[in-house]
């Protein structure tokens, strides 16, 4: 990859809070224009990360630059060109959704005769121009994430990082709030942190699995799926995953692979004819089954084991 298509560069990064290591040697390349995300379980060091290319934390050691400029260098530049909004964004309660809106256009240096109309354009992207005026004590939670990416774009940045931005909301605003990630895809370089993998599926160019400070594997959806072998994923919920024979299991043709979630195996096939046999192994044991195509969430589950 040219330096000149490269927005972001991690360069051996390392983060740690006492004696736990949050980051240890991350590298990654974001092009510009990409929508990456990100995919780990809590405390993978998915927030640690955004926050060290937000500048807000420093790194032990290692780079971070942002279209060139050094997080320990250029911090004041690579603010200004960072959108960042946090899982719980920080909104001034006291504020109108325009008032908030016009003080941080302010604070980014926005010019005063551009604000009053970008205002106005970010409100009708997000669907809230109809509560331009009211105060943000007013909000919802999915109200105010909407103005959190209102205030994230308002001064245009070239970089949108999201955390969990569609967490604990129902299923409309999470949709809508996804359709509004979807329309900066291309014009902006997008980092996605999310849990819930059929968000990452749908919207991100490439996936980064981050799991104990490391990137374990990384491509897009498809490369991922495609990685985990097999056409189709058998699983097979039971009353004891102790009482079943892996060996049994993986002498059979057809088997790809062999993960354990909880109760439920996840049986990777290239083809449906030992199924037959497959429920065999399993006998009294067997609770449920269910046959689906390879998802993130296989991935993830097989990638983090």
């Amino acid at each position: 990859m040219s330096s000149d298509q490269i927005m972001i560069k991690i360069d051996s990064l390392n983060k740690s809070f006492g004696h736990i290591q949050a980051l240890e040697n991350l590298n990654l390349e974001i092009k510009k224009g990409e929508l990456l995300g990100i995919i780990g379980p809590n405390g993978a060091g998915k927030t640690t990360a955004i926050r060290i290319i937000c500048c807000i934390l420093q790194p032990n050691s290692g780079e971070v630059t942002v279209g060139g400029y050094s997080i320990h260098h250029d911090q004041i530049k690579i603010k200004s060109m960072i959108g960042y909004l946090p899982e719980e964004p920080n909104l001034y309660e006291r504020f109108k959704a325009r008032e908030l809106l016009r003080y941080f256009g302010e604070l980014y240096g926005v010019p005063r005769d551009q604000i009053e109309g970008r205002i106005d354009q970010l409100l009708e992207l997000v669907g809230m121009s109809h509560r331009a005026d009211d105060r943000i004590n007013t909000f919802s939670k999915g109200l105010r994430q909407r103005i959190g990416i209102a205030r994230a774009l308002i001064h245009d940045p070239e970089v949108i990082i999201f955390d969990e931005p569609t967490m604990g909301l129902d299923p409309a605003t999470s949709q809508a709030i996804r359709n509004f990630i979807k329309e900066l895809k291309g014009e902006k370089t997008v980092i996605l942190c999310t849990h819930y993998m059929h968000e990452a599926d749908l919207l991100c160019d490439r996936v980064a699995i981050l799991n104990q400070g490391k990137i374990l594997d990384m491509g897009t959806p498809k490369y991922l799926k495609e990685k985990i072998h097999g056409d189709l994923i058998l699983q097979v919920r039971v009353h004891d995953p102790q009482k079943i024979d892996r060996n049994q299991l993986m002498a059979l043709e057809s088997v790809e692979g062999v993960n354990l979630d909880g109760n439920q195996f996840l049986i990777s096939l290239h083809s449906r004819e030992d199924i037959p046999h497959i429920i065999d192994v399993f006998g009294a044991q067997t609770i449920a089954v269910n046959t689906k195509e390879p998802t993130l969430d296989d991935v993830f589950i097989q990638t983090t084991q």
